[in-house]
């Protein structure tokens, strides 16, 4: 066959590769054979020729490789839609088995378009099966009332149809130089990489940017890929051969140019792995814009009820606590205490030092106060006022607690905190709770401003309790 009067014959970007066998189920080369002028004006005319390595046109690629093999000498007709992040643009691919060729070298024609933004129509050219699993997945997801317990049905999926030993999702926190599983499946129920996350260090996942290049992801299938990566990534693969990991799949969480996560399946069905590639690739596209949206709204929820100043829970929570107490959707495990706070001397910090001053001085209340209540619930109700609830707590508790705060916020401390307090032995009415004790911590602050006539003169640097 005449390759280049075959590859003329296409208006579209058409490329003859030579496949070169190497050890078992591998290609030890791939050669642009033969192009057409659609192909070599996409990729560049003056770099093009004859038999060149495809790895001197574009970067070099395991997977493209892989797709090359299983096309050329196993003749199977292939096609995918993916991201090609180093040309910043999504390839739609199709591979042909060809006629020709003998044990050593086989040809296969290779066709490609690109768009600039993810085609709704190429990305669903995918098998019934295939097809039928992600869309599952996107409503579990979108009709979830628990994210997370929706995340882990789709996990689960995934592990089932890879024939996996697991499948994780790890968000990454690079400020931090940390990373949380947001969700995890393992075939043992003994495992979980929550609570062996120091077999993973970050210093491995943060490898991971660099050894995914432009592509769209990693595939490991056998000892030959391990021995590959291991020459570009050796901290990687000594992690993974350390965890008996011998084949995986990574696929990035692509938020703009930047992974905000990954997703991996490990220890799958080798046999299986073009369709497992295909659906892993479909739902690490779809999670990402799930879990994007997910944790924005946690943030935004998070901004709707925490002091940004403080780090406690604002008044738009306390009101919310106590509605649903008394509408009986949320009540407090009995006994309880509440207790009320309110700063003293605030004003007179703002007007001699500025408002800077002022929330400095706000921040060493509210440590003052994490550093007692630690599991308790916490609030800003306003400016310089503080509501700590404190469910299932004994009298004897209670009370020890209120000490310990009066004493560490007393005249002369740096923190000098009003205290008034109620404790709640029936758990019947919260708003009569902190009613009594709002009033109580108003008697405080009278009684505090009598004896202390010299607050006005004060003048203390803020520090934390």
């Amino acid at each position: 066959m005449d390759f280049q009067i075959f590859v003329n014959t296409f208006s579209s970007a058409c490329a003859i590769l030579a496949v070169k066998k190497g050890v078992a189920g591998h290609a030890s080369e791939v050669r642009i054979h033969r192009a057409n002028d659609c192909y070599k004006g996409t990729m560049g005319v003056a770099r093009y020729r004859d038999d060149m390595l495809y790895s001197d046109m574009v970067p070099k690629d395991s997977k493209f490789e892989d797709f090359c093999y299983r096309c050329a000498f196993q003749k199977q007709k292939l096609h995918t839609y993916v991201e090609t992040r180093y040309m910043n643009c999504w390839s739609d691919i199709t591979f042909l088995p060809l006629e020709g060729g003998d044990d050593e070298i086989s040809y296969c024609a290779f066709f490609f378009e690109f768009t600039k933004k993810p085609d709704a129509n190429r990305m669903s050219t995918i098998s019934a099966d295939i097809a039928s699993t992600v869309i599952k997945n996107c409503v579990i997801l979108r009709s979830a009332t628990d994210f997370y317990s929706s995340l882990s049905l789709v996990m689960e999926d995934l592990m089932i149809k890879s024939d996996a030993v697991a499948t994780c999702i790890l968000q990454v926190d690079r400020k931090n130089r940390d990373y949380e599983v947001l969700c995890e499946k393992f075939l043992s129920k003994e495992v979980s990489m929550k609570e062996h996350k120091h077999l993973l260090p970050y210093e491995v996942v943060e490898t991971w940017d660099k050894t995914i290049g432009g592509s769209d992801g990693v595939i490991i299938k056998d000892k030959h890929d391990l021995q590959a990566l291991e020459k570009i990534n050796p901290l990687w693969a000594e992690n993974l051969k350390q965890t008996l990991v011998t084949s995986l799949i990574l696929f990035p969480l692509m938020q703009g140019k930047t992974a905000m996560g990954y997703l991996f399946i490990a220890n799958f069905d080798t046999q299986k792995l073009v369709q497992i590639k295909e659906l892993a690739a479909l739902t690490a596209f779809f999670l990402t814009s799930e879990i994007s949206e997910h944790i924005l709204v946690e943030k935004l929820e998070k901004l709707g009820h925490e002091d940004l100043l403080t780090g406690v829970k604002n008044r738009n929570s306390m009101n919310y606590r106590v509605d649903m107490f008394v509408t009986g959707e949320q009540k407090i495990a009995a006994p309880f205490g509440v207790i009320f706070a309110d700063l003293n001397g605030l004003k007179q910090m703002n007007d001699k030092k500025g408002h800077a001053a002022g929330d400095e001085l706000i921040k060493s209340a509210a440590a003052c106060i994490k550093s007692i209540f630690t599991e308790d619930e916490i609030y800003r109700a306003g400016g310089d006022e503080f509501v700590i609830i404190c469910p299932a707590c004994s009298k004897e508790e209670f009370e020890e607690k209120v000490a310990k705060l009066k004493s560490k916020s007393c005249y002369g401390s740096q923190v000098s905190l009003a205290v008034g307090s109620d404790w709640n032995e029936d758990g019947d009415d919260l708003r009569h709770s902190m009613h009594l004790a709002d009033e109580a911590m108003y008697r405080d602050k009278e009684s505090f401003y009598a004896l202390h006539k010299d607050v006005d003169r004060r003048n203390k640097a803020p520090a934390i309790c």
